[in-house]
C-alpha cells in the first residue's frame, strides 16, 4: 500500500479525526470524499444498522483505502447496556414538576404514567433517592419508594416532556447489568470478522470490564486482533480511572452520557484530567460528542463549537469525532474539512515534551516497559530533539508494531512523522495516533541505506522533500535478523 502521489497523502495536520458513518456519507464516494478531507478512522455505531448495510460500508472503506493508497482505521462501537424507555403516546408525554410517576416490569395500556424500559432488572436495582433521568437530562425524577416487586414509585424533579425510546440514565446506581450484553457480543463476533482495527466498549465502570471483552475476543482468536476504546461515560469510571487507562488500548472522553451521568458542569474538567492521564500513560484518547453539533444543518459552526474542539487540542487529545455531524447531518464532508482546519490551527500552540522535561506522573505509578521499550523510548526522544535543534523537514520511523511511532507521538513534537511499516493492521491502529502518518511499505526490511534511499525518495515524490531539506530517520541495523530494536539514529540532508 505504498503511497503513490500527493492526493493520497492526507493534510500534515497532527491531531487525527474519527467520523461516524450513517446515511449521510455511507457510499463509497461519501466515503472517499471525507477521508480526504482529513477522516483518519471511521465509527460504526452498531447500535444502529443492519450487518448487510454495516458490511456494505466496511466495503466500501477498504475500497477507497486502496484507490487513495493510504490506511484507514475502522471503530467498531458496542452499544454497550444502554437503556432506553418503552413506547409512549405519539405526542409524547409532558411530566410536570412534582408529578408522580411509576417505573414497572410491564406497560399498562390504560394509564401512560406507568413507564417501562429496555432494561429488565431496572426495579431490581433501584432504590429509594435514586435519581432517574430520561432524554438526556431534560426530566429528572427521584426514586420515592418501591411499592412492590414490580413498580416503583419516582417524583418529578426537572419538568419536561418525554417520548419513546429515549435514553435512561442512572447515576450512581449499581447495575446488575454485564458490561457486554448478548447484543455486543453478536456485534463483537461481527466485527472480528469484519477485520475491525478498534473495537469501543461503551459504559465501561472499571478495569475489569477490559479485561473480559479482552478475554472474550483471544478466545474469539481473530486474524488481526483489534485495539479496545475505553468509552468514559459513567461517574464510576472516573473512580477507577488510572486501572481503566493501564488496561486499555485507547481511551474516548463520551461526553454525551457522561454530560448526563456526572454533573454537567464538572465535563469540562473531567476532560482535562482524562486526557493528562492518558498523555502521561501513553495511551491515545478520543475526544467525543457535540464538537461541531450545530454543523448538522448549519455551513459554520459556532464559536463556542470551534473553541471546543481547539480546546481539545491543546488539552492534549490524539483524535477529535464526529457523530451526528457526518452520520445525518447536511454537508459531512464540509463538517470534516472544517474541523481539520480547526485542528490545524490550534496545533502550533500544542507544548512539545521531551525527556529532559519529563510530564509529572502520578504517585506511585511507574511505566510498564522492558528494556526493549526504554531503549525505543530513549531512541526516539533522541530523535525528536534531534529534528527540532536541527529544523529537520521529516522523522522517518520504521516499525512493526507501532510502538515506536506511539512513542514519537507522545512527544508531540512539531515535525512531521512518517512511520514506516511492513504491517497493514499495524498502519491503521496509527491512524489514531496524534501526528503519525502511516505508510505501508517492504522497505523496512531492507538495510539502513536501503531503508534510507526508500524514505528519501518517497519523500521528494510526495513532494515533501527537496534539495537542500533534512530528514531525522529511525531505524535498527538488523531488522531482518530480528536481533534488535531501534538502535539507530541517522541525519541525512537532500543534495
Amino acid at each position: 500500500m505504498d503511497r503513490t502521489g500527493t492526493d493520497a497523502l492526507p493534510a500534515m495536520v497532527k491531531t487525527k479525526i474519527v467520523a461516524t458513518v450513517g446515511p449521510a456519507c455511507g457510499e463509497v464516494s461519501q466515503l472517499s470524499g471525507l477521508v480526504q478531507a482529513g477522516v483518519d478512522v471511521f465509527r460504526l455505531n452498531l447500535a444502529h444498522g443492519k450487518y448487510e448495510w454495516l458490511e456494505a460500508v466496511v466495503a466500501g472503506i477498504r475500497q477507497v483505502e486502496q484507490s487513495l493508497g493510504r490506511p484507514i482505521g475502522i471503530l467498531g462501537d458496542l452499544s454497550g447496556p444502554k437503556i432506553r424507555l418503552g413506547i409512549l403516546p405519539p405526542n409524547g408525554l409532558l411530566l410536570n414538576m412534582g408529578d408522580r410517576v411509576e417505573f414497572a416490569r410491564s406497560a399498562d395500556a390504560a394509564n401512560p404514567r406507568v413507564l417501562v424500559c429496555t432494561y429488565a432488572n431496572l426495579i431490581d436495582d433501584l432504590r429509594e433517592s435514586d435519581r432517574v433521568i430520561l432524554a438526556d437530562g431534560i426530566v429528572v425524577l427521584r426514586v420515592l419508594e418501591k411499592i412492590s416487586d414490580e413498580r416503583v414509585v419516582c417524583a418529578v424533579e426537572q419538568p419536561g416532556l418525554i417520548r419513546s425510546r429515549q435514553g435512561v440514565n442512572l447515576p450512581g446506581v449499581k447495575l446488575s447489568t454485564p458490561s457486554l450484553t448478548e447484543k455486543d457480543r453478536a456485534d463483537l463476533a461481527w466485527a472480528l470478522g469484519q477485520d475491525a482495527d478498534f473495537i469501543g466498549l461503551s459504559f465501561v465502570r472499571h478495569s475489569d470490564d477490559i479485561h473480559e471483552l479482552r478475554s472474550v475476543i483471544a478466545q474469539a482468536a481473530p486474524r488481526h486482533v483489534p485495539q479496545i476504546v475505553a468509552k468514559i461515560e459513567k461517574p464510576e469510571a472516573i473512580n477507577d480511572l488510572e486501572g481503566i487507562i493501564d488496561a486499555t488500548d485507547a481511551v474516548m472522553v463520551a461526553r454525551g452520557d457522561l454530560g448526563v451521568e456526572a454533573d454537567i458542569t464538572r465535563v469540562p474538567v473531567l476532560q482535562k484530567r482524562i486526557i493528562a492521564l492518558c498523555n502521561e500513560r501513553r495511551v491515545p484518547v478520543i475526544t467525543a460528542t457535540q464538537m461541531l453539533d450545530s454543523m448538522q444543518h448549519s455551513e459554520f459552526p459556532t464559536r463556542a463549537e470551534a473553541s471546543d474542539v481547539a480546546n481539545a487540542v491543546l488539552d492534549g487529545t490524539d483524535a477529535v469525532m464526529l457523530s451526528a455531524e457526518t452520520a445525518v447531518g447536511d454537508h459531512p464532508q464540509h463538517t470534516v474539512n472544517m474541523m481539520s482546519r480547526i485542528a490545524e490551527a490550534a496545533e502550533p500552540l500544542v507544548r512539545s515534551r521531551s525527556a529532559l522535561e519529563p510530564p509529572e506522573l502520578s504517585e506511585n505509578w511507574t511505566p510498564p516497559i522492558s528494556d526493549d521499550h526504554r531503549i525505543t523510548l530513549g531512541m526516539t526522544t533522541g530523535a525528536s530533539i534531534t529534528a527540532d535543534q536541527l529544523d529537520a523537514d521529516l522523522i522517518f520511523v520504521a516499525t512493526r508494531s507501532g510502538r515506536a511511532a506511539m512513542a514519537m507521538s507522545a512527544l508531540r513534537g512539531q515535525v512531521p512523522i512518517i512511520a514506516l511499516t511492513d504491517r497493514v493492521d499495524t498502519a491503521r491502529r496509527m491512524c489514531l495516533y496524534w501526528g503519525i502518518t502511516p505508510v505501508v511499505t517492504e522497505a523496512i526490511d531492507r538495510s539502513p541505506e536501503q531503508l534510507l534511499k526508500f524514505a528519501v525518495e518517497w519523500g521528494v515524490k510526495n513532494q515533501l522533500l527537496k534539495s537542500g531539506d533534512r530528514l531525522v530517520m529511525i531505524g535498527s541495523s538488523g531488522w531482518s535478523k530480528q536481533s534488535h530494536g531501534h538502535d539507530l539514529i541517522i541525519v541525512h540532508t537532500l543534495p
